[in-house]
């Protein structure tokens, strides 16, 4: 029996030796993003609220919030659901705009646009910004 056991295991012994194998746990955590600095999010009420009742009230379905550059580029277009009332980007520090339309399920605009300028995001901070779509803004 300890035959057979020398036997099995004598080859794995050397190889081993002889490749210079070995064991490692995983590595370091990879620095975060050096680009990433700080977060925009961008809020939203309908005439005061943020409760999903709102959102079927006015039959608004999604919300596009346009994210601009401080050269007016276009660096994200995204349409939470309008029961999200926020969403967050990760940028890099910088002065940047906003534009946040109400959509119906049909992606059609139910709102006027509401267009924000100069919103600073700087290293290792959240910056807030909130719309508020009054009554008389919402179709």
């Amino acid at each position: 029996m300890l035959k057979t056991i020398v036997t099995v295991f004598s080859p794995m012994v050397l190889c081993a030796a002889f490749s210079g194998c070995f064991v490692s746990g995983p590595g370091p955590d990879p620095d975060p993003d050096p680009v990433t600095a700080g977060t925009l999010t961008a809020g939203w009420t309908l005439d005061g609220y943020a409760t999903i009742d709102v959102c079927a009230y006015y039959q608004v379905d999604r919300v596009n919030v346009v994210l601009l550059d401080d050269y007016g580029d276009v660096i994200a277009d995204e349409e939470p659901y309008c029961e999200d009332f926020e969403i967050s980007f990760d940028l890099s520090t910088g002065w940047y705009g906003a534009e946040v339309t109400l959509l119906d399920v049909g992606g059609y605009a139910v709102s006027d646009t509401v267009f924000i300028d100069d919103v600073r995001v700087v290293r290792d901070a959240e910056v807030f910004v909130d719309v508020d779509f009054p009554d008389a803004a919402i179709d």
